[in-house]
């Protein structure tokens, strides 16, 4: 993830506003949200993939896009709603 698209997503994160309870109240696009977690391996969309597998499963090139605790499209939106897996800010020293 370059490191303009890691500041902005953190720039979101950090605006506790949005969001002041992340782990109790987690935004619904979080890895933990309602939306969110149906992207998971064992959510109702990332069980397609892992069936799928190949390029889908959750270590295929387009399935890992999907790891809310990496990089990626996930890791992205995680940072930018400050979810559980990749809040915004971690890897900032």
């Amino acid at each position: 993830m370059t490191d303009n698209i890691k500041n902005a997503a953190d720039s979101v994160g950090q605006n506790k506003d949005t969001n002041a309870i992340p782990k109790q109240n987690p935004s619904i696009l979080s890895s933990e949200g309602a939306l969110g977690k149906q992207f998971n391996p064992n959510g109702s969309i990332g069980q397609i993939g892992e069936m799928v597998g190949g390029p889908f499963s959750k270590e295929g090139a387009i399935g890992s896009q999907f790891d809310a605790s990496k990089g990626g499209i996930a890791g992205t939106v995680e940072r930018a709603v400050d979810g559980p897996r990749n809040p915004a800010g971690t890897d900032k020293k």
